[in-house]
């Protein structure tokens, strides 16, 4: 299992303060069952802009394999990551377009700027993996029509499939897997506090979906 979104580097963004904290995260996750996992520090946040150098630097603290290489959470600012010379991507799709992460404005992006945002993206040779999609506010259609028109994949977030049963983006999250949408699932975790969450949405994805945990953390895009 790989987990392609995570905030597991301390001192970088709003995840883990110090290093203690980091190394227990990544015990947990390792004994929940992942072989990999990929720090995704946010980029070009309003708050948090952390340098490669920067997130390799505390990479080598950690010392640990299950950490193999590192990307970015990117605020989709497209100049700005059109500007990098090495985005770090996830990997690239068949056709040769890097695979990045992307967040949008919770809750007060309007669905024609996600749909001109993703096809500047793909016109620069992005395929974007949209982070925690249950945020958004947007309903399945808009993102079935999304998918059928742009190179684009949906990464739900995990621990809201923690919460209650009666929660409108846990409802969301098992609607879109069971109709096919989500093409990727991730702890986004950012604290020690949250494993209770991402281990009970573990036990939950692979008693209802294990056919699926395959595709769900996998690094493999068409």
């Amino acid at each position: 299992m790989i987990d392609l979104h995570s905030h597991i580097i301390y001192g970088l963004d709003d995840g883990p303060d110090t290093l203690e904290e980091s190394l227990e995260i990544i015990r947990h996750l390792s004994s929940f069952g992942f072989t990999e996992l990929v720090p995704t520090p946010h980029k070009f946040h309003m708050l948090f802009n952390p340098s490669p150098s920067q997130v390799m630097e505390k990479i080598k603290h950690l010392k640990r394999s299950i950490i193999k290489r590192f990307s970015f959470e990117y605020s989709c600012n497209i100049p700005l990551i059109k500007e990098m010379s090495n985005t770090y991507n996830i990997g690239l799709t068949s056709d040769g377009m890097q695979v990045i992460l992307i967040e949008f404005p919770v809750m007060i992006t309007r669905k024609g700027d996600v749909e001109k945002s993703i096809f500047e993206l793909n016109s620069a040779g992005f395929a974007p993996l949209i982070a925690h999609i249950e945020r958004y506010g947007k309903n399945d259609i808009f993102w079935s029509e999304l998918k059928k028109k742009y190179k684009v994949y949906l990464q739900g977030g995990m621990r809201a499939l923690a919460k209650p049963f009666y929660d409108s983006s846990r409802k969301q999250i098992i609607r879109m897997i069971e109709s096919g949408l989500i093409d990727n699932l991730a702890t986004d975790i950012h604290r020690a506090s949250q494993l209770g969450k991402i281990e009970k949405a573990i036990s939950f994805i692979f008693k209802e979906y294990k056919e699926s945990t395959e595709k769900f953390f996998a690094d493999s895009f068409i």
